[in-house]
């Protein structure tokens, strides 16, 4: 990756400022979208190589640009330190900050004058009240549809009133929330003539002390940890000067220059602690804001390690449940796969009257037998895959997920000749594919047709939001992660094939659709076919009846996030 350079940051700046002036000319608007993907990739990257040199924009008020330039700088580089302190990709954070990009996409003379506590006309106090169905209808003019960035910006407002208040407002998505959290710090830090503005540390903690909501809370943790106990660029006091603080060393000493001298920076690299005055200040001094954030002995970043996920996807690769294994085999293959062994002791607890965990590897193995192994050691796997997705919406996937599996498992629990493992391990890679390749789309929403006409099954991903996906990319990534797996294409087949075709595998698989959105869509109505199709199903896997089943649902407890 190429190094970060002051030129980079120059020209955020700049972009920025330009972006938010587009308003001002309609013939501007269609080239609004294109710029704000650009910059919300050039503040992703920026921020994923060089941290300090975004952070010190937290202690830093440049005077050459207007206050609400400085506030959506502000913004964005909260946003892209709480996606990079919570591991989320690429598309997630990219999208946040495109978010907090368009949050004042249009009301930038009126920020600036409320701002200055000047009073808005009756004009602009309009304009104020529709700023994000403004930015959305701007944004359209480039051809575009913005879905997601509409989604997330709706109902912003309530959930900056909701981590505020007391009692506790319930709020359930994770994306509105960190765009809140990076709204309201970077109201309450960016300078103000009025000099009301606070600290970046006194912000985090002031919210952390009255939002009732975990989320946040876990959040506005893991942000202070991103940046450490001192705010780059703050003024540092040392041997009674007064210096800047500019990061940590490769060899994790404190960096701290003198820029007292104007025609030279003197560099200090010093043990021990410092004092730092680290409230957002007013500066015209070009060094302090672009150039000494790219010095060589800064510390790199440390970058969130995939490592995990890779040693996952590889094991899961080198596992085929249609090969046979030793013992010896199987336990080098999990050697020192720690957390995957502490998991399959929990998860055989089902193999014995007991319900007791495994002792250790060669007892687990032991007790499920040799040849349900591979499938039962695959689906250990497949869940911490699902459960290591860093998520805005990470518990309601996961949640939502495990209910689909309770659910199949009372599907064919009268059916014994089925290894309910193989069965599970479709589902898991589904959900994997859809964290990885539909990341932004997957919301709360159960999507339906209100009237089923179609003569194909509804696909899973309805269940998790996503309304539109590609088919050709899940079949490739289902098949690469369990294409030894029977159930593999029957599950494929049942969201791509009309019902004339559908095999009987096939159909356990829209039988399990079928009951899942009657769960969470009670409302919707079936289709004859569709119909057909859950009754001969239910009853070839032993269920005297359609009702005979779903009254053993409540016994399932299921649940959602909410």
């Amino acid at each position: 990756m190429q190094n970060s350079s002051s030129e980079q940051l120059i020209s955020l700046y700049e972009k920025t400022h330009q972006l938010l002036r587009l308003y001002n000319d309609k013939e501007q608007w269609p080239h609004a979208y294109p710029l704000l993907n650009q910059l919300a990739e050039q503040y992703y990257l920026l921020y994923k190589t060089n941290p300090n040199a975004l952070q010190a924009q937290l202690s830093l008020y440049v005077e050459s640009y207007g206050y609400t330039t400085n506030l959506v700088v502000t913004q964005c580089t909260l946003i892209a330190a709480f996606c990079k302190s919570l591991s989320y990709n690429t598309h997630v954070s990219q999208l946040l900050i495109c978010v907090c990009l368009t949050n004042y996409l249009c009301v930038q003379v009126q920020t600036n004058k409320l701002a200055k506590q000047l009073t808005l006309n009756l004009q602009e106090k309009k304009q104020w009240q529709a700023r994000h169905q403004l930015a959305i209808k701007l944004l359209q003019t480039a051809k575009v549809t913005t879905p997601h960035i509409a989604r997330i910006l709706a109902p912003l407002n309530k959930y900056k009133q909701a981590l505020l208040s007391t009692p506790k407002i319930m709020i359930y998505d994770g994306a509105t929330t960190l765009v809140a959290l990076a709204n309201i710090i970077a109201m309450n830090i960016t300078c103000r003539d009025a000099n009301d503005h606070v600290s970046l540390y006194k912000a985090v903690a002031d919210i952390y002390v009255r939002t009732p909501n975990n989320f946040a809370q876990h959040a506005l943790k893991s942000l202070i940890s991103e940046i450490g106990p001192y705010l780059p660029g703050s003024i540092a006091i040392f041997s009674d000067q007064q210096l800047i603080y500019v990061g940590k060393t490769t060899n994790n000493k404190t960096l701290i220059v003198n820029l007292n001298d104007e025609k030279r920076a003197r560099w200090h690299a010093i043990s021990g602690k410092i004092n730092c005055q680290d409230k957002q200040r007013p500066t015209k001094d070009k060094r302090l804001i672009y150039g000494v954030w790219f010095n060589e002995h800064l510390a790199a970043p440390v970058n969130t390690s995939v490592y995990t996920h890779q040693q996952i996807v590889l094991l899961i690769s080198q596992l085929k449940i249609q090969k046979e294994y030793s013992y010896r085999a199987l336990e080098k293959l999990l050697n020192n796969h720690t957390d995957t062994i502490s998991n399959l002791r929990e998860a055989v607890k089902p193999y014995n009257k007991e319900h007791l965990a495994g002792k250790d590897l060669r007892h687990c193995l032991s007790m499920v037998g040799i040849d349900n192994a591979p499938a039962i050691i695959q689906r250990v796997l497949f869940q911490q895959l699902v459960q290591i997705q860093n998520h805005p919406l990470q518990q309601h996937i996961q949640i939502r997920t495990e209910a689909i599996i309770k659910v199949l498992a009372l599907l064919v629990s009268k059916h014994t000749s089925f290894q309910f493992e193989q069965l599970a391990l479709p589902i898991y890679a589904y959900v994997a594919y859809l964290f990885e390749h539909c990341s932004n789309a997957l919301s709360r929403k159960t999507i339906s047709e209100e009237e089923p006409k179609s003569d194909i099954s509804r696909p899973l991903a309805w269940l998790f939001g996503v309304e539109s996906h590609n088919s050709e990319q899940l079949s490739i990534s289902l098949l690469n992660l369990v294409g030894d797996n029977p159930w593999t294409q029957p599950l494929l087949d049942a969201e791509q094939s009309k019902k004339q075709k559908l095999s009987v595998e096939s159909q356990l698989w829209v039988t399990l659709k079928l009951v899942i959105f009657n769960v969470y869509r009670p409302q919707v109505a079936l289709s004859s076919w569709q119909k057909q199709t859950l009754n001969g199903v239910l009853e070839s896997l032993g269920w005297q009846s359609t009702q005979h089943f779903y009254a053993h649902l409540p016994d399932l407890n299921l649940s959602s996030s909410v």
